[in-house]
């Protein structure tokens, strides 16, 4: 071939390059409420008659590129609201983002899908996140809740593989894993201990909560820092097209909140706050009765603010704030004790989004959570026991969303925390633990989402860490892939390594009540794990079928150690050992009609040994969260045009205990005979968690009248907790003053009926 003929060849390839760049396009835009402004997670925005589409992030911003000059029809849904047809027209080298508004769909149940959300097939870019459950708000609302407060995390808790320890918490023990596994972000900020109430409630307000996205495994590389799982709450933008509100008003508590347009900039506004008053109560049962009752409340409050700095540029800025306080005196008049405890977050987070073009998106994150917690008990004035411990999460992020082609979307970023964390606890006389630690945590993320041709779709990734406590390098590969066997059939499965670089230590063993968090240092190594998930899912006349398998096994988790009195580093307050966790999760939805709701199943096995003879021996056991069978049934019905009833019904393996082998004598030294009662009872227990009490199932209901109260939109709750009364045993108890040793099976708590009003305006 000749010099000529090569130029004109290669100069025919370069036209013929530069001409395909110049006649592709793109469609990007905004897809947001129309009835104020806020952007839409999750919603997808499809050509019409063809294969390509993409579906919103957390932003509400979405990009279909690579597409030909022409004009389009593009159909926009989302869950609860009505689908639009639009058209648009397509031109090369113009990338305006469109802004599309839908419509919130009718109120009536047969027109609003319930409870969960599954990415749909078919649509561009969507990743094969398996285990992942999208949740909108408006759900949580219709589900049944305890004193009219609807809980995002006991709402959670009716979803195959996540199961609560006992009745009386609302902490997430998914797939296994202890709470501390699960990464809970709130505006990408970690919330740490999200209790209220010693667990009854969670600090996350539902009136402030916009969308909730739970992974119970298998998540991908822009998630990192916890082993087991990852809960993402995004509050409220605001309304940006009017100023709206709701208070409402329950037999425990009451809480309000308001949102609107900034006015001076484009932009919005979001607030609530919520406080119990049950201190009124608790006066009038102590004079009345002369009970010994503790004074207790507790609080919460977010803001957000949106501000629009150019058509591509927004800064959002939002807070968190909570506590509870517990007082309690008690005891003879001679002899009082008093005691007190709270415990609380305060969260603060700052990020700045930026659209670069049609393919690049940015964002910068600047946050700052605390936790802390405190207690002490007295006796005439004299301190008994303090304790006290606080943790400071200073963190930095950073992420980039691009488009390299139209089978391939780039994510990569950086993370930076700079944790403090103290621990003290003392008595009048001496220091027992003084913990005081600070150091940083360096990770940083790359992840591709590779359309690899119409029915195979791979999401690989990559996460490293440093830790500078320790000098701890560790790196954490993942891989994701989705199958698309038909439209309605689809195959899932994930497998990864997941670091965890900070661990929790629970004083109680009762209640979600005092947690102390240690990020670690050099005396002990960051935990593990390593999961596969395996799962399909199936779509058919309104109906959806999903079915997952997992395993875990982890490395290096951690518990208290039972004999800690002194110490300044983790390894004087934590043991290190090993665990599993697997099992089977099914799940069958009705998503729309009079009648909806869905029937989950799960069956699990989780285990923990810990080497040092100090937890069982050393021995393999169940922890207390283990359950084998978890069946759930979730059912809403509108009655009429007024009256809607949601309820749910849940039956369970029971929870396990340690059974006691026998009660021995101890008698004192210098035992004399003459004193018949000279010495100790000591009960002598059993392997750790080696009975079990008998299976539990419970039914809750929740009835809600909606009307109106001065022209302003009002609902009437009547909600009824565990209506059959049915009390399952929490823990056993050993009275050894009694002879014989008197034993008590403790129980949860009885059916609580409850109402509370609330009005919009």
């Amino acid at each position: 071939m000749g010099v000529k003929a090569l130029k004109i060849l290669t100069l025919a390839f370069c036209v013929c390059f530069l001409n395909s760049i110049c006649i592709a396009a793109t469609i990007n835009g905004y897809v947001s409420d129309s009835s104020n402004g806020e952007p839409l997670p999750v919603a997808s925005v499809v050509v019409k008659d063809s294969d390509r589409g993409a579906s919103t992030n957390l932003d509400g911003y979405f990009v279909i590129d690579y597409i030909d000059p022409g004009v389009y029809t593009l159909i926009v849904s989302n869950l609860g609201y009505e689908s639009i047809e639009m058209e648009v027209l397509v031109e090369a080298g113009l990338y305006d983002p469109l802004h599309i508004e839908i419509v919130r769909g009718s109120m009536k149940l047969e027109e609003v899908e319930i409870v969960v959300q599954t990415r749909s097939s078919g649509i561009e870019r969507i990743a094969p996140v398996v285990s992942a459950v999208p949740v909108d708000s408006k759900i949580i609302r219709t589900m049944p809740s305890l004193g009219g407060e609807m809980d995002v995390l006991r709402a959670l808790q009716t979803i195959p593989g996540v199961k609560a320890s006992s009745d009386i918490s609302s902490a997430l023990h998914i797939r296994g894993g202890s709470p501390d596994q699960t990464l809970i972000l709130m505006d990408h900020n970690a919330v740490y201990n999200p209790n209220h109430l010693f667990g009854l409630f969670s600090t996350f307000n539902a009136d402030a909560v916009k969308h909730i996205d739970l992974m119970k495994g298998g998540f991908p590389a822009s998630y990192g820092g916890r082993s087991g799982s990852v809960l993402e709450v995004i509050t409220n933008e605001g309304n940006r097209k009017k100023v709206e509100g709701l208070f409402s008003i329950g037999m425990i508590s009451a809480r309000g909140s308001i949102e609107g347009p900034l006015g001076f900039k484009p932009g919005s506004f979001a607030a609530s706050y919520r406080r119990t008053y049950m201190e009124p109560i608790i006066a009038m049962l102590r004079e009345s009765g002369g009970y010994d009752l503790p004074d207790y409340y507790f609080y919460d409050g977010n803001a957000k603010v949106n501000v629009d700095l150019t058509p591509r540029t927004t800064l959002s800025l939002a807070g968190y704030w909570g506590n509870d306080e517990l007082d309690f005196d008690f005891g003879p008049d001679d002899s009082r004790f008093t005691m007190g405890m709270n415990w609380g977050n305060r969260t603060f987070s700052s990020r700045l989004r930026h659209a670069l073009g049609s393919k690049l998106f940015v964002s910068f994150g600047a946050a700052l959570s605390r936790y802390r917690s405190k207690w002490f008990i007295e006796n005439d004035g004299v301190l008994l026991d303090k304790a006290r411990g606080r943790l400071y999460d200073f963190s930095y992020k950073s992420d980039i969303e691009m488009l390299g082609s139209k089978d391939h979307k780039l994510k990569a970023g950086i993370w930076v925390s700079d944790y403090w964390s103290m621990f003290k606890e003392e008595n009048q006389d001496m220091v027992w633990v003084d913990v005081d630690k600070k150091t940083y945590n360096l990770s940083a993320y790359v992840q591709d989402q590779w359309r690899v041709n119409s029915r195979i779709e791979l999401q690989p990734g990559i996460r490293a860490y440093y830790h500078v406590r320790g000098e701890y390098f560790t790196v954490d590969p993942r891989l994701a892939v989705m199958y698309q066997q038909t439209t309605k059939l689809r195959f899932k499965a994930a497998g990864g390594r997941y670091s965890q670089f900070i661990n929790v230590m629970s004083l109680g063993d009762a209640f979600s009540s005092f947690d102390v968090w240690f990020p670690i240092d050099e005396t002990i190594d960051p935990a593990y794990s390593d999961q596969a998930v395996l799962g399909l899912e199936y779509d058919a006349d309104g109906l959806e079928f999903t079915a997952e398998g997992y395993y875990t096994d982890m490395h290096n988790v951690v518990s208290m150690n039972p004999e800690v009195d002194e110490g300044e580093t983790a390894a004087d307050a934590f043991v290190q050992g090993d665990g599993d966790a697997y099992g089977a999760e099914v799940m069958l939805r009705k998503k729309s009609g009079r009648l909806n709701g869905w029937v989950g199943y799960s069956l699990s096995w989780t285990h923990r040994t810990f080497e040092e003879t100090l937890i069982n021996e050393g021995n393999k056991f169940f922890p207390k969260w283990d359950r084998r069978h978890d069946f759930i049934i979730v059912a809403n019905y509108q009655m009429s045009k007024n009256w809607d009833m949601s309820s749910s019904w849940r039956y369970n393996t029971g929870q396990g205990y340690t059974q006691a082998l026998g009660v021995f004598t101890v008698r004192h030294p210098g035992w004399d005979p003459s004193f018949a009662d000279d010495y100790d009872r000591v009960v002598q227990p059993g392997s750790k968690n080696n009975y079990r009490f008998p299976a539990d199932h419970r039914l809750d209901l929740t009835f809600s009248y909606s009307h109106t109260c001065f022209s302003k939109p009002a609902k009437l709750i009547i909600s009824v907790f565990n209506a059959y009364s049915r009390r399952p045993y929490y823990m056993r108890l050993f009275d050894t003053s009694e002879n014989p040793v008197e034993v008590t099976d403790a129980k949860l708590l009885p059916i609580l009926p409850l109402l509370a009003y609330e009005v919009r305006f």
